[in-house]
């Protein structure tokens, strides 16, 4: 439940950038396109792109992935500016001890569940929601060669097969679209009102706990899986080295991306 709210939290910056892009001219559809961008889950950003504003997909294609640049270079200042106390920082989270209690096939069962659910409830965005599922499963399955299929030949395919079709993609008029300069600052808007937005999360978290919760947990809701729970672990151990607050980061780094489906599936859904 902790990492449900962090990710919801970290969500401000795809609920608020989709007026504010519709202020600067752009469409509905266009609006939550871009707006998903705050979602920093590339996949998401792709999909929903494709979707709604198939004419804009390069230039938000080539903003989503900037993502990375900020969270590893912007992110680490946010933190401090809104944490500014080391003590606050340093705190020293519980560890779970019910974590461990969940076996593989429990973790199956409620993938497969949360994917039939929501692919009933969100049929447009199916195949995004099945995609994630069955990572998932893949993962918890333990069968060794479709993992290493995945996380090898697979992944490094998809990757360059994007590569190559973004650079084909990537004429020069698209670049100097006039609609392209307000993308990529709303972009970045979307990104760092997210991860305010998570850092306000980690506040309500530890206070509503009696400070059993590191405030700095709330950035890893934005889901840049895993850039964001680093940067939190990061961040801590520099101040207390006996804080270890990455089992929480990265599952709010996890809610974080089914988060992000959910909205974009829900876009798709009911903008038309």
């Amino acid at each position: 439940f902790l990492s449900i709210v962090l990710a919801l939290f970290a969500e401000l910056g795809t609920i608020f950038t989709l007026p504010i892009a519709q202020h600067f001219g752009y469409t509905v559809k266009q609006a939550a396109a871009i707006s998903v961008v705050g979602g920093a889950d590339g996949p998401m950003v792709l999909f929903t792109s494709l979707k709604l504003a198939p004419e804009l997909f390069v230039p938000i294609a080539v903003v989503a992935y900037l993502y990375l640049g900020l969270a590893y270079g912007g992110y680490p200042y946010l933190v401090r500016l809104m944490i500014p106390s080391r003590k606050l920082r340093g705190t020293i989270m519980p560890y779970d001890s019910k974590a461990s209690q969940f076996t593989s096939g429990q973790k199956m069962a409620f993938a497969v569940v949360c994917c039939v659910v929501l692919c009933l409830l969100l049929p447009v965005a199916a195949p995004l929601l099945f995609s994630l599922f069955f990572g998932i499963v893949i993962r918890e399955s333990g069968i060794k060669q479709f993992q290493d299929l995945l996380s090898g030949p697979v992944l490094y395919l998809s990757t360059l097969f994007l590569g190559l079709t973004l650079g084909i993609l990537c004429e020069a008029n698209t670049i100097l679209d006039p609609k392209v300069l307000p993308l990529l600052l709303l972009g970045m808007l979307s990104l760092l009102l997210s991860g305010i937005g998570g850092i306000i999360g980690g506040y309500v978290a530890y206070f509503c706990t009696g400070g059993k919760v590191n405030p700095v947990v709330g950035i890893a809701g934005v889901s840049c899986v895993p850039t964001t729970a680093k940067v939190a672990q990061k961040i801590v151990q520099k101040d207390n080295p006996h804080a270890i607050i990455m089992q929480y980061a990265l599952g709010a780094n996890v809610m974080g991306v089914i988060t992000t489906a959910i909205i974009a599936g829900v876009f798709c859904s009911i903008i038309k």
